[in-house]
């Protein structure tokens, strides 16, 4: 074979070898970039933010709970027997209101059944820009609609390893594709009051004065965050029931509020008063808060640090709501402020340390 012809050969193997790697991840598609899962593979779904996107767009569901890690244990299944319906989980870790309220607009540009959405909103972030995100380096070309940079996807060799190949491997071998409900956090080792307290950082005691140029700031931003990222797309949906829930933090997140003083935690709670009353004025949300079950947020046995509450927690809320239990209306949540008011500035915090 002459030098020419050579070439020529190594050129044609080289190109081939080259689309048939970028045929193989299109086909396959491990994050639903271009099309629904392919009915018997066996995919995986861990990676979120690989895959929340094609999740949003391509799988068939006519309700979806989103969220923070707050609702990563929420199991699609229990969902779908409580409200009839076929349930998506999207999960954010670490996520701020603004991204989790993108995914959901495209979710519902992209999907005309979805008429059910769960969504937790968390407190911990009513103090945040409303362009805040947790992460900053998402995989930006499964998120946008330009062909071009999906060569970063089709010719990934991370991906390619790590999912492709493993998911073409468990296919052949008859593996189930796995589900939502496989991909929570569930090790009883590492839940418990001894877990929660051996991981908990309590502050020191900083007592804060508060002033009005401060609380006003905080309230702004507030504002800003829910309009922009909750409230707007509750009110360009009319037609979408929105269950929206408060997460039930332990205990010892409301110690380590209070170790700045009581006016720091009575500011927190006029905080969340003032997200019930935006939320409240719309009749397609039913909103609803925990923090007044007070044997789920001082049994520290129910969490795994401060925040994250067990799987059982999980089940229990989308019971709660499925029966209207624990929800917020304009007939008693003040009374709900003033009960968790009282208990929360009057708690013996330091007895959880003895």
């Amino acid at each position: 074979m002459n030098e020419k012809k050579w070439c020529i050969f190594v050129l044609r193997m080289y190109f081939f070898i080259i689309s048939g790697i970028g045929l193989l991840v299109g086909i396959v598609d491990p994050y639903f970039h271009y099309h629904a899962p392919i009915s018997g593979f066996s995919y995986n779904l861990d990676n979120a933010e690989y895959r929340n996107d094609g999740i949003s767009k391509h799988f068939s569901y006519n309700a979806m709970i989103t969220g923070t890690s707050m609702t990563l244990n929420f199991k699609t299944t229990e969902a779908n027997a409580l409200f009839h319906k076929d349930f998506v989980r999207i999960t954010y870790l670490g996520e701020g209101f603004k991204i989790i309220n993108d995914n959901l607009k495209r979710a519902i540009a992209s999907n005309p059944d979805l008429d059910l959405v769960i969504r937790g909103v968390d407190p911990i972030w009513f103090i945040s820009n409303e362009n805040w995100t947790g992460n900053s380096d998402y995989p930006d070309y499964l998120y946008d609609n330009q062909l071009w940079n999906d060569v970063n996807y089709i010719y990934n060799k991370e991906i390619l390893l790590r999912d492709v190949i493993p998911e073409l491997i468990a296919t052949f071998k008859s593996e189930p594709p796995k589900t939502f409900d496989d991909n929570i956090m569930s090790n009883p080792d590492k839940s418990g009051i001894e877990n929660v307290l051996n991981h908990y950082i309590r502050p020191e005691v900083e007592t804060k004065e508060i002033n009005l140029a401060e609380t006003k700031e905080y309230f702004d931003l507030l504002d800003r965050n829910m309009e922009q990222n909750v409230i707007s797309t509750i009110k360009e949906n009319p037609d979408i029931t929105f269950y929206i829930f408060f997460p039930p933090y332990s205990i010892c997140w409301w110690d380590s509020i209070n170790q700045y003083g009581t006016s720091t935690l009575k500011r927190r709670i006029d905080m969340e008063q003032y997200a019930i009353e935006k939320l409240l004025k719309y009749e397609n949300v039913h909103l609803f808060s925990f923090f007044n079950n007070f044997e789920l947020i001082c049994n520290l046995d129910n969490y795994f640090d401060d925040i994250h509450y067990t799987p059982e927690v999980n089940s229990q809320i989308l019971k709660w709501m499925k029966e209207g239990t624990y929800q917020l209306t304009a007939d008693n949540y003040l009374d709900y402020i003033n009960d968790i008011t009282k208990f929360y500035t009057n708690y013996n915090y330091d007895q959880l340390f003895k």
